[in-house]
């Protein structure tokens, strides 16, 4: 009898010492999931990040043509008043003398 009930409590400890195998290796894929959530967590706030450089440089590339395109405008202007300089210039120039001048 007493060796049945020795027999009885090794297995009882073999049990115990496998189900807390099973409790560490449950609480190791935990961790590896917890480890892995992270990771993708960083993944996304790098995206994200990447995300918000990518519309900053869009941004700045749109001012950058806003800028160019008032610049042509400003030009453009500065041609149209050297156009009218010019053609003032001419008629001023070929404009008849009055007999007073002569």
């Amino acid at each position: 009898m007493h060796r049945k009930h020795l027999a009885i409590s090794y297995q009882l400890s073999a049990i115990s010492i496998q189900l807390s195998a099973i409790s560490y290796q449950h609480s190791a894929f935990s961790i590896q999931h917890s480890a892995f959530s992270i990771q993708l967590s960083a993944i996304s706030y790098q995206l994200s990040a990447i995300s918000i450089q990518h519309s900053a440089f869009s941004i700045q590339l749109s001012a950058i043509s806003i800028q160019l395109s008032a610049i042509s405008i400003q030009l453009s202007a500065i041609s149209h008043q050297l156009s009218a300089f010019s053609y003032q210039h001419s008629a001023f120039s070929r404009r008849p003398r009055s007999l007073a001048e002569c």
